[in-house]
């Protein structure tokens, strides 16, 4: 019996994510280019290409991180957050906390404020549930900045 197009999807997505839980990202990365080459019209693309930056930033591949980041953003600009954990939203909103979040790694805090602003159009419709309570990304942000000063 042939598996439909959407379990094949779901299963590629699946595995990347294992993948990258385990610490293998090269391999999660592969993955989640395979879902991309084989499925771009698939509503988890927006997701596989972020976990891809993800991946690079956990590598502590910082400028790789932002590019793929910036990539889901011009590439997927209206991609809704898909529902699997605690995030609701917009993609954008997220993928410009994680540029945020790589540009402080990056010892970049001016630029990284800047990028902060970005997430001002998000604040109402894309949050995290945090300890059961709604957060806007800007407010995590705002929560990033000010530990970030007080080292």
């Amino acid at each position: 019996m042939k598996k439909e197009p959407i379990d094949k999807v779901i299963e590629l997505f699946k595995e990347g994510i294992e993948l990258a839980n385990s610490e293998y990202y090269l391999d999660a990365i592969h993955k989640f280019n395979m879902l991309i080459d084989d499925y771009p019209d698939s509503d988890l693309s927006d997701d596989a290409l972020y976990n891809i930056g993800l991946c690079y930033f956990k590598m502590k591949q910082f400028e790789l991180a932002i590019e793929t980041f910036y990539q889901v953003i011009f590439d997927y600009p209206n991609a809704e957050i898909s529902v699997l954990e605690s995030e609701f939203g917009k993609t954008a909103a997220k993928c410009y906390y994680s540029i945020f979040i790589s540009l402080l790694a990056l010892g970049q805090k001016e630029k990284a404020i800047e990028i902060a602003l970005q997430l001002e159009d998000f604040s109402n419709d894309t949050y995290v549930v945090v300890n059961d309570e709604k957060k806007s990304y800007l407010e995590l942000s705002d929560m990033i900045i000010q530990n970030y000063e007080n080292k």
